[in-house]
C-alpha cells in the first residue's frame, strides 16, 4: 500500500523530472529490497533460535550463513552509492543552511549502520567456529565436548536478530530524516522549473 510519503516522491509526480528524483526514486527501491531481505533474514534467524533438531539447525546455519553474505554485499554496495551519490547531493544543497541536527543525524546513522554490521560480523564469526568444529570432527562430538553445542548457536543466532532489528531501525530513521529533505529539494526543484 502506497502512503502519501510515497506518492509524492514518485519521479514522475514533480514538475521535471531530474537526476536527485532519480536517485530518490533508486533510494526508495534499495530501501524496500533491503528491508525485505533484512525482514526475511530476521524471520529465519529466530526459526534458527528455536530450532529443536540439530540437523535441521546446521542445515540453517548454512543457509543464514549465505543469506548474510549476500546482504552483507549488497548492504556494502548501497552504502557506497550512498556515501559517494546520495548524501553528497543531500549536503550540498542544504550547506547553505546547515541546521544544527543535521551533522548529528548523519553522526547516528552511521554509528547504526556499524553496529548493525558489527553484529552481522560476530554471527559469521560464531557460525564459523561451529561449523569448523564440527568439520573437524565428522561426528560433531567433539564440538560438545568444547562447548554447550545449543547455547552457542542460540547466541550466533541472537546476534544474527540483533544486527537485523538494528539494521531496520537503521532503515527507518534513514527515511524519516531523509525523506523529508528529499521532498524539500523536489519541491523547490518543481518551484524552480513549472
Amino acid at each position: 500500500m502506497m502512503n502519501i510519503a510515497d506518492k509524492r516522491l514518485e519521479p514522475f509526480d514533480s514538475a521535471r523530472s531530474s537526476t536527485f528524483m532519480m536517485m530518490v526514486s533508486r533510494l526508495k527501491a534499495e530501501h524496500d529490497r533491503l528491508k525485505e531481505q533484512v525482514h526475511r533474514l530476521h524471520e529465519r534467524s529466530l526459526d534458527l533460535a528455536t530450532a529443536t533438531s540439530r540437523g535441521n539447525r546446521l542445515q540453517l546455519l548454512e543457509e543464514l550463513r549465505l543469506e548474510t553474505a549476500g546482504l552483507l554485499a549488497d548492504l556494502e554496495q548501497h552504502a557506497k552509492w550512498e556515501d559517494e551519490e546520495l548524501f553528497p547531493a543531500v549536503m550540498h544543497y542544504f550547506k547553505r543552511r546547515m541546521e544544527p541536527t543535521m551533522m548529528p543525524s548523519m553522526w547516528v546513522l552511521e554509528k547504526d549502520h556499524e553496529l548493525a554490521l558489527q553484529f552481522f560480523d560476530s554471527f559469521m564469526e560464531l557460525s564459523c567456529s561451529i561449523l569448523a568444529d564440527l568439520q573437524q570432527d565428522g561426528s560433531g562430538n567433539a564440538a560438545d565436548s568444547y562447548y554447550d553445542f545449543f547455547d552457542v548457536l542460540k547466541r550466533a543466532a541472537d546476534h544474527l536478530t540483533q544486527a537485523c532489528l538494528i539494521l531496520q531501525g537503521h532503515f527507518h530513521m534513514e527515511e524519516e530524516f531523509l525523506f523529508p529533505l528529499a521532498e524539500e529539494i523536489l519541491t523547490d526543484i518543481d518551484y524552480l522549473f513549472s
